[in-house]
């Protein structure tokens, strides 16, 4: 690969903070499933099935954060259980401290007043890092909390955040007062904490299951909301944010810690490692030794030997040449997955090159941020070919060498015509004024590129300060006006839009008239007309017993709302409403994690009661999942659990061809 570097610019240091989303409050509630499938099609997996991952895409558990979300915050929240589902009555304590999660995310009151913090940091054993964590949350100190990261985490989280109080601040989102260091207004009393440790097979990394019981409230009028976002998310009008102290007890929340150099240290990225090794299908030991980190020689040619590594589809070499202060669990860890995902990359049988590439190189000191300037790619899948250039600001593409190119350039696109004509045709005039707006905030964005790091001598890419510090770069274009004149733009296009559309229903019903009726339940009288109040309470009731975290609380809800006609029962599964055939928990709780022999002993002993509720009439074939109503297609597999496409598809034809056969039954 060739590499000319243009000579550097005058050294910058752009900003690097970012505002990261707010986490789930609560546990993971299953999203209302629409009405039931037609009969005459094969079924589908109910929405709320979890879908199968490989152990190595399980997320984190709640509230924790990967290299894809950067808030420090460790509350004190339940993670998954293996199945996938919380089980403990412990949400509301959960949901509590995950809130306060969400608001110093999505409020902006993770602003942040850190400055040199070079200290040691950690604890002197691991049980003292779960202590002094529970202190520090009693104290509603968020500094306290990141002191208590390994370095390289610290590293890689302080530096965002500390941006990211400029960008809050100076938006309007948050009050000047906001600070980690006492959030305003949240009050956390955590009593009772016992912490367990849990030794794994390596010396340096310990778990940790912490228990207690712990207190919040929140203080409305202390809560450092922003002017702009009292304006534009509550009308003008300060909302009230006031809650009463609620107790609740946590059992067993799982962290990981690690020794460095005789400190013990809370890691958010090993705590996520430690989750997916605990996911895997055979219990396996960390590995002594990971992937050695191995950076390059200069800025540019740790960009330029990660991309060389991606031409080569070298997936070792691409780990390696991550910045170890954010990969380090990562790399870590690497040895359990490395050999299973390089032989997946070498069976799909695609090919590229990247070469001809040029950068340029801005900033100073350990960080610094590397632009692509020119590059040529070459690829094939086998069936088909596909070349492209960048040079200039434009991609030029060529597919299978037809020479019919096409070339991209952004400076063709500045107009609204240029950008939406040829697809969409006539765009609105709301919706012309909004993407001019949105363009004229954003003619002084500047991408600052791919961030770089020099660790211990060497250069390393760093992905998750690229992505936090393009977050910023996005923030940092625009300014408090400009955010509220594209919030009045959007309300613009929201009126233009869908401003007509409540008068085109009866206040009284909604009528479905022009339904197909094969694929109605004619023996359903709610079919018919729908009184619409019915309806929201129906949907009320059933969304309440889905916010539930335990299963048996939540299927008694269901069954409960359905007696009483609170509840459409075409809305619950029939996995769910009849518990005598044993599989009501198993579903709720999700079966992507089971192994093969116990999931189809679980199908062959629970069919038989469904198909006889089918040929009661009780139920139609296709309220059934398929592997419930024909568990001979499963081949002795858990079918959401793998990955196998070939297999899935036979699953499903084979389910497919029994109900086809079944029609009428």
């Amino acid at each position: 690969m060739s590499t000319n570097v243009p000579p550097m610019s005058e050294p910058t240091e752009p900003n690097s903070g970012w505002a990261p989303p707010p986490p789930p409050a609560g546990g993971q509630i299953p999203t209302l499933p629409p009405a039931s499938p037609s009969p005459s099609a094969p079924a589908s997996p109910s929405p709320w099935q979890q879908q199968p991952t490989s152990p190595w895409q399980q997320q984190p558990p709640t509230g924790w954060s990967g290299v894809d979300n950067t808030e420090p915050m460790v509350p004190l929240g339940g993670a998954p259980t293996e199945s996938g589902a919380p089980k403990r009555s412990r949400g509301k304590t959960i949901g509590a401290l995950v809130g306060v999660g969400a608001l110093i995310a999505a409020g902006g009151f993770a602003v942040v007043t850190i400055t040199g913090n070079d200290s040691a940091g950690g604890a002197a054993s691991p049980s003292e890092v779960g202590t002094a964590l529970t202190t520090a949350l009693d104290n509603e100190d968020m500094l306290g909390v990141i002191d208590l990261l390994l370095p390289g985490e610290r590293e890689a989280f302080r530096e965002p955040l500390i941006q990211s109080l400029d960008n809050l601040r100076r938006l309007e989102v948050v009050s000047e007062d906001a600070s980690l260091s006492k959030i305003g207004g949240i009050d956390i009393q955590l009593t009772d904490v016992t912490v367990d440790e849990q030794p794994t097979n390596v010396s340096d990394i310990v778990n940790l299951e912490i228990s207690g019981s712990t207190t919040v409230s929140v203080n409305g009028d202390e809560v450092p909301l922003g002017g702009l976002l009292i304006d534009e998310a509550f009308d003008g009008e300060r909302p009230d944010l006031d809650a009463e102290p609620e107790s609740e007890e946590f059992d067993d929340v799982p962290l990981t810690v690690v020794e460095r150099e005789g400190r013990w240290y809370l890691s958010a990225f090993y705590t996520a490692a430690e989750a997916s090794r605990r996911d895997l299908d055979e219990e396996v030991d960390i590995p002594e030794v990971g992937v050695v980190a191995e950076g390059s020689a200069s800025p540019e040619g740790a960009v330029d030997d990660m991309l060389e590594a991606i031409s080569d589809q070298n997936l070792e070499r691409m780990i390696a040449l991550l910045d170890p202060n954010e990969a380090e669990a990562l790399q870590r860890y690497a040895p359990l997955f490395l050999e299973d995902a390089q032989d997946e990359f070498d069976a799909a049988g695609i090919n590229w090159s990247i070469s001809d590439t040029t950068f340029a190189v801005e900033g100073s000191g350990s960080r610094r941020f590397v632009s692509v300037e020119t590059f040529s790619f070459s690829g094939t899948d086998g069936s088909s070919d596909i070349s492209a250039d960048f040079a200039d600001g434009c991609l030029t593409v060529d597919i299978d060498g037809d020479g019919d190119e096409t070339e991209v350039c952004t400076a063709d696109y500045g107009s609204i015509d240029e950008v939406f004509g040829a697809s969409i045709g006539e765009v609105t005039p709301a919706v012309t004024d909004l993407i001019t707006t949105i363009q004229e905030a954003f003619e002084d964005f500047d991408a600052s590129g791919i961030a770089v790091h020099e660790v211990g001598g060497s250069w390393y890419v760093s992905p998750l300060r690229s992505y936090t510090t393009l977050m910023n770069d996005i923030l940092d274009a625009l300014d408090s006006g400009e955010v509220r004149d594209i919030a009045a733009g959007v309300r613009a296009v929201t009126e233009e839009i869908f401003g007509g559309f409540e008068d085109d229903f009866s206040d009284d019903e909604v009528v479905v008239e022009d339904f197909p009726a094969d694929t109605v339940p004619m023996d359903d009288p709610t079919f018919d007309t729908v009184p619409d109040d019915t309806a929201v309470d129906e949907f009320a009731v059933l969304n309440e017993c889905y916010s539930e975290f335990e299963a048996a609380a939540a299927l008694t809800c269901m069954r409960d709302g359905i007696a009483a006609g609170t509840i459409d029962p075409t809305f619950v599964p029939a996995t769910f409403r009849f518990p005598e055939c044993g599989v009501s928990e198993a579903y709720w709780n999700g079966m992507y994690e089971m192994a093969d022999a116990e999931f189809v002993a679980l199908i062959e002993a629970a069919a038989p009661c469904f198909r006889a509720l089918v040929d009661a009439g009780t139920i139609e074939s296709w309220d059934v999942p398929d592997e419930l109503f024909a568990p001979g297609c499963l081949e002795g597999r858990n079918w959401y659990s793998t990955d196998d496409e070939a297999y899935t598809e036979r699953f499903f034809e084979c389910a497919a061809k029994r109900r086809e056969e079944t029609i009428g039954v």
